[in-house]
């Protein structure tokens, strides 16, 4: 589709600074905020004087989400400092999101050894074996997130409000419903989309990967993000998110979403 008159873009952008970085309904009419905050994303990976622009766009990204949380979550939750049982699943997340946690974690050879040790056991297990034998997030120090401002949109979005079922599901093997509200995997989902959207704009992968072991990538890889941005194939040999193996209806979305910003940038 070809771009917009810079007239026509410049309006956009003024009219986005409303929509951008605000919580957003979840109901009813939200086309413009999404388009706005993709769009802003995407101009952010799109900036290449900036080298971290990739840590860039999941920063924004986890605080959009978390703005939205905090304005749209009326339940009691029951996660405090100290609950870790989720922390011991099968976890994928996006290459900026990786990006933005190893920043966090590098210079930290505890923190390191820990991800490289937790990346050697989930490479070799299938990925529903994580399910049965637990493989503890490496970055927990003394079971809390030592990384809990850069952790992942995953892991913003894991809240429960049952902390009984956690433990039958965590500790007994349960297969009962994980118990969160019901608007946080709406909001998860949305920025999934967005960033997505906004990543395959900027022609990048869109991809989730198994976190360990390209957080190991990460931080083994000198100038990692800046080869990654510049079209490095550096996490080939990562799994990809079972989801992201086969035909999936977040695909039209994000493609939808993606041709929709793409002329007004």
């Amino acid at each position: 589709m070809e771009r917009y008159d810079v007239t026509i873009r410049r309006e956009v952008e003024k009219n986005d600074a409303a929509f951008v970085g605000k919580p957003f309904n979840l109901v009813g009419e939200n086309a413009y905020a999404v388009q706005a905050n993709t769009r802003h994303m995407a101009k952010i990976l799109l900036d290449s004087t900036a080298r971290d622009r990739a840590s860039r766009a999941a920063a924004f990204a986890a605080d959009l989400l978390q703005v939205s949380i905090a304005h749209h979550l009326k339940e009691q939750i029951a996660c405090a400092r100290g609950c870790f049982h989720c922390c011991t699943t099968y976890v994928s997340t996006s290459l900026p999101e990786v990006f933005r946690l190893a920043r966090g974690v590098y210079g930290n050879g505890a923190t390191s050894l820990r991800v490289y040790a937790a990346a050697a056991k989930s490479k070799a297990m299938p990925q529903g074996q994580r399910e049965i034998d637990r493989v503890h997030c490496p970055i927990l120090v003394d079971g809390a997130c030592s990384e809990y401002d850069v952790r992942p949109l995953v892991c913003r979005a894991v809240l429960s409000t049952s902390l009984e079922s956690c433990l039958r599901i965590f500790q007994q093997g349960s297969t009962e419903t994980f118990q969160t509200p019901p608007s946080l995997g709406a909001l998860r989902s949305y920025l999934v989309v967005m960033l997505r959207a906004a990543l395959v704009i900027a022609k990048l992968p869109y991809q989730n990967f198994e976190l360990t072991h390209a957080l190991e990538i990460a931080l083994s890889t000198p100038n990692a993000e800046e080869r990654w941005l510049a079209g490095e194939e550096l996490f080939a040999a990562v799994a990809l998110d079972q989801l992201d193996l086969r035909p999936s209806p977040i695909t039209g979305l994000v493609d939808g979403l993606a041709n929709a910003v793409r002329p007004t940038i």
